[in-house]
């Protein structure tokens, strides 16, 4: 699930991430990928999952990885929100 080449400090951050994101998923919805990108002082954390035969990818960027991690938060609420309507729309 965790990808990159990850430090212990850092892999050991990415699992707390992964279990704070997998709160705000709700009952069904599954996390299949959580990736963490160093771009110069960029950070990008991507979060990729879904709930039946639907997935998403939500992603936060910013100059750390706590502020990527809250833009992540944000927009994970944003596309739950759309995933939720496609698969209510889709049956």
């Amino acid at each position: 699930m965790l990808r990159g080449t990850l430090d212990d400090a850092t892999a050991r951050y990415l699992e707390e991430v992964a279990t704070d994101i997998r709160e705000l998923f709700g009952p069904g919805i599954e996390l299949a990928d959580l990736t963490l990108e160093e771009d110069g002082p960029d950070v990008t954390l991507r979060a990729r999952y879904g709930m039946a035969d639907a997935s998403i990818e939500s992603i936060g960027h910013g100059a750390s990885a706590i502020e990527a991690h809250a833009h992540l938060r944000r927009a994970i609420a944003r596309d739950r929100i759309g995933l939720g309507f496609r698969l209510l729309v889709s049956q």
